[in-house]
């Protein structure tokens, strides 16, 4: 009764289930079970309310096979080793050979389609833009020629008066009536070309092989064509579209996708309409120019160890040869792609000891996290565009590896932030993506920092100001006091021979930092190189005491296993190297830009294919 008095006044849920629960007498089962099910489903609604739905995504992933064009003045260099990897990961040479997309640089795509654009712009040609080349008239004087171009001409009269042309017989769909002219030299051509267009300003004229059927000696023959005003806008639409297709097939290719990437990077908005016009030659980029309002939200390009990446991406679509300044290339990468996350940055970096412990390479990383976050398949979602809708692939593919970083991008970003999240509870990763300041991102993924292989140094893409090279940071877990130079060694020694050297007897150290160190071999020469002690997360080399343990522990190692070498801090090495070229060269600072931008180099030259470098101690082992 207490309870269809307080239904019957509209009263509060939470009082009528008090009410109902405390009447007199006990509950009978029908009663107890009809309560115990609105308990729990008004439960089931509340952790509803407050757990935020899961995100959904959608993937597609392609491959783009690029080759130059039949015209480019660019060169092809294979490398045998490169080739045999290529082909044990199933590369397809023969769509690359026969179906590769050209490419370009962006300044000349620019170039080719403003110049389609000024020939098709109707109210420029109104305007008198298209400026029309003096030329003298052609003058006969053979009498052969003179009488040939007379027989045409007749011949031509006689067509214009017959059904042959006569419009009103085109079958539809059919672009006007034609006729093909004997054929003849260039200098007759050209008479021809002056005399009808003079007589009869109506008619078009084109080569005739280009007509899908042209005979053998279409080359030599012009084509005279009778259209109505309505053929005749028909036909220049046609055309039109044509030409651009064939720009963007054959011209342009891979191009128009690097650009669209980075419209987008940059915060350029692409519509629909805007694709589609571009498509078929009514706008020259697909993006919404940004006086129509085409400023959106930057998004980020995500890559896996992406250096190589970023610099096949310059050569083939900025400028053939790379940068010659290392901060130069760092600021054009910038220019294109303004927000980079690299994957391999974020889980040697960034993680937890569970990643940062195990193998770093984008598969065994993506097996990892599929594992550890079984629960959470949305993270790795369906690939739309595969047959059967299965999210399989082939490694070292650029599809695969695509879909691969996309997924490991978005499971280790979550994850990072969940052992962040103690501090800041309300911050969800879509946020911090969304919403968070720049210098959060870099705080908690790394944004902008692009792993370097063979290197000491992790690149800041953001260290444009103050001297070159010097904001380029130490990889983490390595400190300048504990990275040493070592000179002065047989050219026998390889990076086993040192490893071995400095783990001998570790099992037996009785100090935990000593026994849990990591090492990054480095080499400059085949007598030098840098080694770095890699500490554990966690372990603090704030104070002198552990530096000078560090620092005789790898002393004597290395003298032990390697005999008489010389062993030098990193800043004693750059001291000493200041001290042997003069106060006037640069100073540490040119030191450290000197060994910042080595690595760099030889990527430089690798790109370029000029030079080769001696490739047997030029590897990283840790």
């Amino acid at each position: 009764e207490e309870e269809q008095r307080l239904l019957a006044n509209g009263g509060d849920s939470d009082v009528m289930e008090h009410a109902f629960m405390h009447r007199e007498g006990a509950l009978n089962q029908d009663e107890l079970e009809d309560l115990t099910e609105r308990e729990e489903e008004n439960e089931a609604d509340r952790l509803n309310e407050e757990e935020p739905s899961q995100p959904e995504f959608t993937s597609r992933i392609y491959n783009f096979y690029i080759f130059p064009s039949a015209w480019s003045d660019r060169e092809l260099t294979l490398n045998p080793s490169t080739i045999k990897f290529l082909m044990e990961n199933n590369m397809d040479f023969n769509k690359v050979f026969e179906e590769g997309i050209p490419f370009t640089t962006v300044k000349n795509a620019e170039v080719l389609k403003e110049r389609y654009f000024r020939k098709h712009n109707d109210e420029a040609k109104k305007n008198g833009d298209k400026t029309p080349t003096k030329k003298d008239k052609v003058t006969l004087t053979s009498t052969n020629d003179i009488a040939f171009v007379a027989r045409v001409m007749a011949n031509l009269r006689e067509w214009i008066d017959s059904n042959d042309s006569n419009l009103q017989n085109v079958i539809n769909g059919q672009e006007g009536t034609s006729l093909v002219l004997p054929p003849c030299n260039a200098f007759l051509r050209r008479c021809l070309y002056e005399t009808i267009e003079a007589e009869y300003s109506g008619l078009l004229l084109e080569r005739a092989d280009l007509s899908p059927n042209a005979g053998p000696t279409a080359r030599n023959q012009i084509r005279v064509i009778r259209l109505t005003p309505e053929e005749r806008k028909r036909r220049e639409n046609r055309l039109k579209v044509e030409e651009w297709e064939k720009l963007l097939q054959g011209n342009l290719g891979f191009t128009t996708v690097f650009q669209a990437i980075s419209d987008v990077c940059n915060g350029r908005v692409l519509t629909k309409e805007r694709i589609e016009g571009f498509l078929d030659g009514s706008f020259p980029s697909p993006s919404v120019p940004l006086d129509e309002g085409g400023n959106g939200r930057q998004i980020p390009l995500i890559v896996h160890n992406g250096l190589m990446d970023l610099m096949f991406l310059l050569t083939h679509c900025h400028d053939p040869s790379l940068p010659s300044n290392f901060e130069e290339t760092k600021m054009r990468i910038r220019h294109y792609f303004p927000s980079i996350f690299d994957t391999k940055v974020m889980s040697t970096e960034y993680s937890d000891a569970q990643i940062k412990g195990g193998s770093t390479a984008l598969g065994d990383l993506f097996d990892t996290l599929k594992v550890v976050d079984a629960s959470e398949n949305f993270l790795f979602p369906t690939i739309s565009n595969q047959e059967n809708g299965e999210s399989e692939g082939q490694a070292h593919e650029a599809a695969w590896d695509a879909y691969m970083t996309g997924s490991v991008f978005n499971a280790l970003g979550k994850r990072i932030l969940e052992g962040k999240n103690v501090l800041n509870l309300d911050l969800t990763f879509n946020s911090l993506l969304n919403e968070s300041s720049d210098s959060l991102l870099r705080d908690y993924l790394g944004m902008n920092m692009i792993y370097m292989h063979m290197s000491l140094y992790t690149i800041d893409l953001e260290s444009t100001s103050g001297p070159a090279g010097l904001h380029d940071p130490l990889s983490s877990g390595l400190s300048i006091d504990t990275t040493f130079h070592v000179s002065g060694i047989t050219t026998s020694v390889s990076t086993r021979d040192i490893i071995q050297a400095l783990m001998a007897g570790s099992e037996g150290e009785s100090d935990d930092i000593l026994r849990e160190l990591k090492y990054d071999i480095i080499w400059v020469d085949d007598s030098s190189f840098f080694v770095g002690t890699r500490r554990e997360e966690g372990v603090a080399l704030d104070d002198w005491s552990t530096l000078k343990l560090i620092v005789m522990h790898v002393r004597n190692k290395l003298h032990d296993g390697l005999g008489n070498v010389e062993i030098l801090s990193l800043e004693q090495y750059f001291k000493k190297k200041n001290v042997t070229k003069g106060a006037g060269t640069g100073g540490i600072a040119k030191s450290l830009v000197s060994l910042a931008t080595a690595p760099f180099q030889l990527l430089k030259r690798a790109m370029s294919a000029s030079e080769q470098e001696p490739a047997s101690k030029k590897r990283r082992l840790n």
